[in-house]
């Protein structure tokens, strides 16, 4: 089964999955390690993701994609999180020996974080599918402006639009999000 378009787009055909594998590998385990804070962990679960995108593949249980990939790659990374978390807990005897060191952002920081991810991820949700093309080689895959143009067989200028459109659609969903907390917070005083 190949990719019904849904991998990479700026692609003249479809990926298969292996395709996907040996192209995106390394952004998959950026991404996760990301999450993570951790290599090893990270080449662990973004295999695994591949592995559960696969099976679903054979399975012919969803279409395959690249968003599918990075879906099942963060539930890996977030599930593992919650592992963490219960092993930390078990590990603690007693509750009188606990003690409390801050090693790093807090879990409402955290939140916060995805909840600002999924507020890009819905505005690229709404972006027109050549301005998102655009804006997914310029962000996921760091080329040049003169590199997306080249590839897509558009302007310089045009590549420009495209990722200040995009851009502004991120701002405009970071904004909301972030008026939505302030009336969030201006509510709970």
């Amino acid at each position: 089964m190949v990719l019904p378009c849904g991998g990479m787009a700026y692609s003249r055909r479809p990926m298969s999955l292996l395709d996907i594998y040996r192209a995106r590998r390394k952004l998959l385990e950026r991404y996760v390690q990301r999450l993570l804070g951790n290599a090893d962990e990270a080449a662990e679960v973004s295999q695994e993701a591949f592995l559960r995108v696969y099976a679903a593949e054979l399975g012919e249980q969803t279409p395959v994609s690249e968003a599918l990939l990075y879906t099942v790659a963060r539930n890996l990374a977030l599930s593992e999180l919650r592992k963490r978390i219960a092993r930390a807990t078990d590990a603690v005897g007693e509750w009188d020996d606990l003690r409390v060191e801050d090693t790093g952002p807090s879990v409402e920081a955290l939140i916060q974080q995805r909840q600002r991810v999924a507020a890009v991820e819905a505005a690229m949700e709404r972006m027109a599918p050549k301005c998102l093309e655009v804006f997914r080689m310029r962000k996921v895959d760091n080329l040049s402006h003169a590199e997306i143009a080249r590839r897509l067989d558009i302007s310089p200028k045009t590549v420009e639009r495209h990722i200040t459109r995009a851009l502004q659609l991120c701002h405009e969903a970071m904004a909301e999000h972030d008026g939505e907390l302030q009336r969030r917070e201006d509510q709970r005083r």
